[in-house]
């Protein structure tokens, strides 16, 4: 490409604020702590889960034993995240 003069160039270049170059990069970590986090509260629920089922399972029949343990281990994950966030938001304090 060749510029015959400066108008030329500048209808052809193109500015960029510094702010949004810098949003890129945190909006990459944020998408990324996100499906971490994502990721980590199905590993949580599926870990209370299996023990539930399985400390219930040995207590009562499985017909019953796996709706209860549902039920409950997502009370407990629920309150566990509900925990958590209020225990984060306290250190920050």
């Amino acid at each position: 490409m060749e510029l015959r003069n400066f108008k030329d160039f500048y209808e052809k270049q193109t500015y960029y604020d510094y702010a949004e170059t810098q949003n890129k990069t945190s909006s990459n970590l944020d998408k990324r702590v996100s499906e971490l986090t994502f990721f980590v509260n199905i590993a949580l629920f599926s870990v209370l889960l299996a023990i539930l089922t399985y400390w219930l399972v040995s207590v009562m029949t499985a017909i019953i034993a796996v709706p209860i343990a549902f039920v409950l281990s997502l009370i407990i994950f629920l309150a566990c995240k509900k925990g958590l966030s209020e225990g984060f938001k306290m250190l920050m304090k």
